[in-house]
């Protein structure tokens, strides 16, 4: 499908917008999705003194892991499109005491500003999905891979294995607050059908790689918070809620704990699971 002109510029506004949100959570995040990042990390196995870039890297939390493996002498290069996600990797950094980085503002599918061959392991949770050309990215990404060095990569599978995710804005959906995203558009589960992932290596010119399934759970005080860490973390879910007249929102949020109650343990509190593709590739 087409992309509209106009999307860079409005994800990067969007990511900008969540940056706070995704701060706020950090620690909670890191903790649920550090399977996930562990599977990359090994992926591309950091050696000490070696060269690492991350690329659209958030939080930074996956690739400040990898720094501490390529002391003493390597370089992680901490990199994103939005300068207020890059901003939050950076503080991130300086609480963790990881000085062995610099932070770079890229933007993936339009050019990476890195010398070809000169990059040990590239590391990308959960970015190539949400990019208008994500196999101009990739295509980047091999350039300024050294031969024989690995990508690693993660992609989230489907709404229904990610219920954290898809329950609490199906909700909105077919209540028509949300528009029903277009098949492939980008979006977190644009690479969800199994086999995207290697085709979309493949045409970039990969031509090794494995994909696995990586499992994880997020564990939430309540349902509320669980609704709440959405929202923090996604504008789209953010602004259609807030458009909601309070009998509305609140009959939205009655539903939404109404379906989510599979998930609910005695405390109240709510294990929800959550499924990633992961792959490596050189």
């Amino acid at each position: 499908m087409s992309v509209p002109d106009d999307f860079r510029s409005e994800s990067r506004k969007r990511w900008g917008d969540q940056a706070a949100g995704w701060e706020s959570r950090r620690d909670s995040l890191r903790t649920a999705t550090m399977p996930v990042s562990a599977w990359m990390i090994d992926a591309i196995d950091p050696q000490p003194g070696e060269t690492l870039l991350e690329l659209a890297a958030g939080t930074g939390d996956t690739g400040l892991l990898a720094a501490e493996l390529i002391e003493p002498g390597g370089t992680l290069i901490c990199s994103d499109f939005s300068p207020e996600m890059l901003a939050v990797a950076r503080r991130r950094a300086e609480e963790l005491g990881v000085t062995n980085v610099r932070f770079k503002q890229i933007d993936a599918e339009t050019s990476i500003d890195v010398e070809a061959g000169s990059v040990d392991g590239v590391l990308c949770r959960w970015g190539y999905m949400l990019m208008a050309d994500p196999e101009a990215a990739l295509r980047e990404t091999r350039r300024i891979l050294k031969p024989g060095a690995r990508l690693a990569l993660a992609a989230w599978a489907g709404p229904a294995e990610n219920p954290w995710a898809s329950l609490p804005m199906s909700e909105l959906v077919e209540r028509g607050h949300v528009e029903r995203p277009e098949p492939g558009a980008p979006g977190q589960f644009r690479w969800a059908r199994p086999g995207t992932i290697e085709e979309h290596l493949d045409a970039a010119g990969f031509t090794e790689y494995e994909v696995e399934t990586v499992d994880f759970a997020n564990v939430y005080p309540s349902v509320d918070a669980w609704i709440d860490t959405n929202r923090d973390c996604s504008m789209m879910l953010r602004t259609a809620l807030d458009g909601l007249d309070a009998a509305e929102r609140e009959d939205v949020f009655a539903a939404i704990r109404e379906k989510a109650l599979p998930f609910v343990r005695e405390d109240g509190s709510a294990v929800v699971p959550a499924r990633s593709w992961d792959a490596a590739a050189a």
